[in-house]
C-alpha cells in the first residue's frame, strides 16, 4: 500500500528573518497611526537694525524675542531674519522682499522707517515703497504686522532735536496705520509701548549706549508691542498648545 504523500509545510523561516519582518510590520503601523508632527510656523522678520537686533546684546532684536515666545506658546517656529543694519523702505523693497516670497511665510513682521526718517527721505517716496510692499505682502495670504515707528523723541541722541522730527514721526507712524488699514494688516503698537517703558524705567534702560537703538529692556518692549497682535491673529493656531499650567499645591 502506497503511503499518502505529505502534506508540504511552508519553507522554513529563520527567527532572525521573522523578527526582523515583525519589527519592520509594527513600526509601518505605527507610523501609520501616530500623526504626523505640524510643519512649523515660518516666521519673516523684514527692517533694519532694529530687526537685526543692534544694541541689544545676546538676546537679539524683537525676532527672536517674538519666536522664543511663540515657542513658548507651544508652537514651532522657522525664524528667518531679513533685517539689515541702516536699511530704508526702498532698500527692503529691493533686497529683503524678493527673499520673503520665496520663503513662503505664515507669520511677516516689518519694521521700517527710521532710517528714512533720520536721512531725510522724501515722505512720499517712503509712502510710495510701503504700499508696494505691502501689495506683494498681501498676496502672501500670511500673517503681517507692521510696527510703528518707535518714539525718538525720548531717546538720547534726540536730545536737542527740533521739534519737527516730532511731527515727521507722527506723519510716517499715520501712513503705516493707513497702509496697515488699506491691506488687512495689523499694527505693532512700538511707539506708545515705547514711550510707557521710558516712562517706567527711563531712557537709560531702555536705549543702549549709543542712545539711539533699544537695550534688551527696549527690544522686550518692541517684542510686547508685537505680542499682543500676533497672539491675537493666531489664537487658532495656539489653542491647545499652550504649555499645561502647573497643578495647584495639594491637588493631583
Amino acid at each position: 500500500m502506497t503511503p499518502p504523500t505529505p502534506v508540504r509545510a511552508g519553507r522554513l523561516v529563520r527567527p532572525a528573518v521573522a523578527l526582523a519582518v515583525l519589527t519592520a510590520a509594527s513600526a509601518l503601523l505605527a507610523a501609520g497611526g501616530a500623526r504626523a508632527a505640524p510643519a512649523p510656523l515660518v516666521y519673516v522678520a523684514l527692517g533694519d537694525s532694529t530687526a537685526a537686533g543692534q544694541g541689544g546684546g545676546p538676546g537679539g532684536g524683537y525676532p527672536p524675542r517674538l519666536a522664543r515666545r511663540l515657542e513658548g506658546a507651544g508652537l514651532a517656529v522657522k525664524l528667518v531674519n531679513l533685517g539689515v543694519p541702516g536699511a530704508t523702505v526702498a532698500d527692503l523693497r529691493r533686497d529683503q522682499l524678493p527673499r520673503a516670497l520665496d520663503a513662503s511665510p505664515g507669520l511677516v513682521t516689518v519694521g521700517i522707517g527710521i532710517n528714512d526718517l533720520v536721512q531725510g527721505r522724501p515722505f512720499r517716496d517712503f509712502a510710495r515703497d510701503l504700499e508696494v510692499v505691502a501689495d506683494f505682502l498681501r498676496h502672501t495670504r500670511a500673517v503681517v504686522v507692521i510696527s510703528s515707528l518707535p518714539d525718538l523723541g525720548d531717546s538720547p541722541s534726540a536730545n536737542g532735536a527740533p521739534a519737527a522730527l516730532a511731527r515727521r514721526l507722527d506723519q510716517y507712524n499715520a501712513a503705516i496705520e493707513r497702509v496697515a488699514e488699506r491691506h488687512g494688516f495689523l499694527v505693532a503698537d512700538a511707539f506708545g509701548e515705547t514711550r510707557r517703558t521710558v516712562k517706567r524705567l527711563g531712557a537709560g534702560a531702555v536705549f543702549a549706549a549709543d542712545g539711539f537703538h533699544p537695550s534688551a529692556a527696549g527690544y522686550d518692549a518692541w517684542t510686547d508691542a508685537l505680542w499682543r497682535p500676533v497672539e491675537r491673529a493666531l489664537g487658532a493656531r495656539l489653542q491647545g498648545r499652550r504649555p499645561p499650567a502647573p497643578a495647584a499645591a495639594g491637588r493631583p
